[in-house]
């Protein structure tokens, strides 16, 4: 390898030159400068990837012998050409370790600028023989030294800890990332995104080559080509669920514009709706006594699942059939109501469908299908609200509520004790249902745009949700 070997990745300064300098991030052993590769196939992946970190037109040609990249830029620190989806460069330096680097002569480019303001409020006769030549090459050095706003597209290697993997996708670990992207990328490479409703695109049927399974760029795929890498675009839909951030903000930190935005949530959303529901199980009765909490083989040991309903809030529509089915009188807001049942351990067992903040809690349980979920001698555990005795007796089920007092009457000491024991075990729904409102998709004000989403949106928080660890043991 010659001694001028440079990295070619934009913000990346490293040169064989000069090891002292070198910057090494923290999952690299040791620092390898790997030649451009040969394969035309591979060298298109490489320059597509260097060229976001770059502002000038960058097209080495395969096999270029003076275009180097560091092991910096490799998720395994190296180059893995037995692992065709890690043999490519995907870890750019970020704007802070750029700045990290730069910070010595972004002082040095303050305390000049500072020194040359001092000189203009207070010009002495040295100053005034100052050669105009190195007034104007210190200029263009503090230029230079302040260059350093080019940004690159937010990906996944960007999250470096299990914290920001919770803030920004709402699942507990990496490895869940890592565990679920593998399982929908097979189907996500084939899939069509979203264009609108009158176009329509023809299915190819031209099978992908190995090496375009391997990396996600598939030419053969309906529609335009991809701008995000499919890691990207599943990041960039868990980031929507999880900070309900703006459209136009993820073009921004994607760097694709809002409709693509727009196109890949919408798309990856139904894909996760249909894929993602085999996490949300109705466990057999016999699961339900092996995993059932003390608190529950002490007091109620015949529950089945506990049932509550959540709202959500909405923007105010502006078709007047539509405010009439959304408005809360509870709430007092326009919101959609969605009935979840838990198992005792804490597990999303059933989602019902979204309805109108108008339907009331026996509605929607007598609509949605729940009760055919039901098996003669179950027990359902549900608030007061829920009059639906008659409707489990119908199935040979039973009801567990908190007994009511008559008006003017004082409770019996029997039914304090017993409202106490349900509500000691009913908290883990209002639980369950805090960890769906951590996606801020579903705390927020939903927009209108997206209400046609919101059977999915809430069927893939509860999925998410589904992996966390149990409530209750």
């Amino acid at each position: 390898m010659p001694k001028h070997a440079r990295c070619a990745v934009g913000f990346c300064d490293n040169d064989k030159r000069y090891p002292d300098l070198a910057f090494v991030r923290s999952h690299v052993e040791n620092l390898v400068y790997h030649k451009w590769p040969t394969d035309p196939k591979l060298a298109e992946i490489w320059r597509k990837q260097v060229a976001k970190t770059r502002s000038d037109p960058f097209n080495p040609s395969p096999g270029a012998s003076g275009t180097f990249v560091c092991s910096n830029h490799f998720p395994c620190g190296r180059r893995t050409p037995e692992n065709p989806k890690t043999d490519f460069p995907s870890i750019f330096m970020t704007v802070s370790d750029y700045l990290q680097k730069k910070s010595p002569k972004k002082r040095k480019a303050n305390k000049l600028q500072e020194a040359g303001s001092a000189r203009s409020l207070f010009p002495s006769s040295k100053e005034s023989k100052q050669d105009p030549e190195e007034s104007d090459s210190d200029d263009e050095q503090m230029e230079a030294d302040a260059d350093y706003s080019v940004s690159v597209p937010m990906q996944f290697e960007q999250l470096t800890r299990e914290m920001e993997v919770k803030v920004y996708t709402g699942l507990p670990s990496p490895k869940a990332f890592e565990f679920l992207f593998d399982y929908l990328s097979p189907k996500a490479r084939f899939m069509q995104y979203w264009r609108g409703g009158k176009q329509t695109r023809k299915e190819s049927s031209q099978p992908p080559s190995p090496f375009e399974l391997a990396t996600g760029y598939l030419k053969g795929r309906p529609g335009p080509e991809r701008k995000l890498r499919l890691e990207q675009e599943f990041l960039l839909t868990l980031m929507k669920l999880r900070l309900a951030l703006l459209t136009f903000d993820l073009g921004f930190r994607f760097h694709v514009s809002a409709s693509t935005v727009s196109s890949v949530f919408i798309t990856w959303v139904k894909l996760m709706s249909k894929e993602l529901s085999v996490l949300i199980v109705w466990p057999s009765r016999q699961q339900i006594k092996k995993t059932l909490p003390y608190c529950f083989k002490k007091l109620y040991p015949k529950v089945r699942c506990v049932i509550d309903c959540f709202e959500c809030f909405t923007e105010t529509p502006s078709g007047l059939d539509l405010a009439a089915t959304l408005w809360s009188e509870y709430k007092h807001h326009y919101t959609f109501k969605v009935l979840v049942a838990i198992t005792p351990n804490g597990a999303i067992s059933y989602v019902s469908p979204c309805y109108g903040g108008r339907a009331s809690d026996i509605f929607i349980v007598r609509n949605s299908g729940f009760l055919k979920m039901i098996e003669p001698y179950d027990e359902v555990m549900a608030d007061r609200g829920f009059k639906i005795r008659e409707d489990l007796m119908m199935h040979m089920a039973t009801l567990c509520i908190p007994p009511s007092c008559a008006s003017s009457m004082q409770m019996l000491p029997r039914d304090v004790r017993e409202t106490s024991n349900i509500a000691n075990v009913r908290i883990y729904v209002e639980q369950a249902i805090g960890r769906l409102k951590v996606f801020l998709i579903l705390k927020n004000e939903l927009p209108i745009t997206l209400l046609p989403l919101a059977d999915d949106i809430v069927r893939v928080c509860c999925a998410l949700c589904n992996l966390l660890p149990p409530l209750c043991v």
